[in-house]
């Protein structure tokens, strides 16, 4: 059975914000894919809220990874909202804590990348 999960963007002045909701696995990954696909493409900053994201496979930690290299590449910022603490937990056990950027909210992650109206 297919966990639902939709996914969403939001341009802002200076950035991306993509929102996450529901489950992100390797069976309903495709949209989440394509959108930061296109984002990166675009060269735009990225910033993803998972405030309302419920659980994360290693596939789609995978994927996070591939596009915050990315990002990376492009000199762009790619950063991470609203972490539950279940998910934080796979944030800190694969250590990835410690290579993307998380924050509390939007506004935080606007103040610290210099992304602000």
């Amino acid at each position: 059975m297919v966990m639902r999960m939709k996914v969403s963007s939001e341009k802002k002045e200076k950035y991306t914000l993509i929102s996450v909701k529901g489950t992100l696995s390797i069976e309903n990954i495709s949209p989440f894919e394509a959108l930061l696909n296109k984002t990166v493409e675009e060269k735009s900053h990225i910033l993803i809220d998972l405030s309302e994201l419920t659980f994360i496979d290693s596939s789609s930690l995978g994927i996070i990874v591939v596009y915050f290299t990315k990002s990376e590449r492009n000199e762009r910022n790619f950063a991470l909202l609203n972490v539950n603490p279940d998910i934080m937990q796979m944030f800190r056990i694969t250590g990835l804590d410690k290579r993307i950027k998380i924050f509390r909210d939007d506004r935080e992650a606007e103040a610290a990348l210099g992304l602000g109206s």
